[in-house]
């Protein structure tokens, strides 16, 4: 049995340590911005899809995020259309992620590792052997992975690493090293690169680099994906070695991850900015804190059910819809399809001007563009 522990080969570039730098910053920002624990969990609820749809289109899959969003409001566990099968499944792994990135005591090993490929090709045929490692060769395009017979002693080497706490590298490089060498092994027969795409979230939100469970690189990395797949096959070449140069990757990951943090910073500060004025406006409108809160969702996720509007709020669904027609009354909401089919969508900004002006609340709401 061989319980070497596994040394990954890298050197640590001007590059590399000015997007560590820049991510560095960015962290603090988010880490001291302050978020409602309910507007938090919103957000975190829209990340998780994100996370999903990103992942499953790298690999082919054709849902948007609205799809997706659909089926995780309906919290259905089996699909016999793939492409919805492939996202629930991801919708679940992240979920679990989120889980263990608060389970400290949890360490990330083998079992955590098979656990995470059991989630991302749930239903799959059992000739797949999810969260069991190959019995046979698996090229992947070009590049040859290490003979079956080295994954366990492989993945072994690779596990130790993962469990040893070095303060000398940086979270955010092993959270990119581990991305890479989970690729190069490849040790599943299916999924592994959505699982090592989830084993680096995993790794950076158990971490001070977390960024409140609200960083999204999979969603960028489908939208630079050729990049992404050049990044994978430079560091790797053609044929799995034990000692390949982990610099090139680095370089490409903190790359990804500095834009995607400088994003969400962005994002963060529109939100926090719009809550602040929508919170205004409400109070002076006459709404209820409940009715505002069900507006800024509506606002930010472009429509409002009344089941989500009882999700968010806790009221009875008596005063779900006396809420929602004042809404509509006060001529903030517009209604779409009757009854149980019913959405409700924020009105354009054009309109919330003019209900601001009528209410003499202009000052409130006239730079956002």
């Amino acid at each position: 049995m061989n319980d070497s522990i596994f040394q990954p080969n890298y050197t640590i570039t001007p590059t590399i340590k000015t997007h560590l730098e820049n991510i560095k910053n960015k962290r603090w920002l988010i880490e001291n911005v302050l978020l409602m624990p309910k507007h938090e969990a919103w957000l975190g609820r829209e990340v998780r899809v994100g996370r999903a749809v990103g992942t499953t289109r790298i690999e082919g899959a054709e849902l948007d995020e609205p799809a997706v969003a659909r089926l995780d409001a309906q919290s259905v566990s089996r699909s016999d259309n793939a492409d919805e099968q492939d996202n629930i499944n991801a919708l679940q792994a992240y979920e679990f992620i989120d889980y263990l990135s608060d389970q400290r005591d949890i360490p990330v090993d083998e079992l955590v590792i098979r656990q995470l490929n059991r989630y991302f090709i749930a239903n799959a045929s059992a000739m797949l052997t999810p969260g069991v490692y190959r019995k046979g060769a698996n090229s992947v395009g070009d590049y040859q992975p290490p003979d079956q017979g080295d994954v366990p002693g492989l993945m072994r080497s690779f596990a130790l690493w993962l469990k040893d706490d070095d303060d000398a590298i940086s979270p955010v490089l092993k959270a990119g090293i581990a991305h890479l060498h989970f690729v190069a092994i490849h040790p599943f027969w299916d999924g592994n690169r959505r699982t090592a795409r989830g084993l680096e979230t995993l790794i950076l939100q158990r971490t001070e680099f977390g960024f409140k469970k609200l960083l999204n690189t999979e969603i960028r990395l489908f939208n630079i994906r050729d990049e992404y797949f050049a990044a994978i096959r430079a560091s790797l070449g053609t044929r799995f070695t034990a000692e390949y140069d982990f610099t090139q990757w680095l370089e490409f990951t903190a790359s990804n991850t500095d834009a995607v943090s400088d994003s969400l910073v962005a994002n963060i500060s529109d939100w926090h900015r719009r809550m602040e004025r929508f919170h205004e406006f409400g109070e002076e409108t006459g709404l209820h804190t409940r009715q505002i809160d069900g507006y800024i969702y509506a606002a930010w996720t472009g429509k409002i059910t009344r089941g989500e509007y009882l999700e968010i709020t806790s009221v009875s669904p008596v005063t779900a819809s006396r809420d929602l027609a004042d809404l509509v009354q006060k001529g903030l909401l517009t209604t779409e399809g009757k009854t149980r089919s019913r959405v409700y969508r924020p009105v354009s900004l054009e309109a919330l001007r003019k209900i601001a002006t009528q209410a003499g609340q202009l000052p409130l709401l006239e730079d956002e563009e």
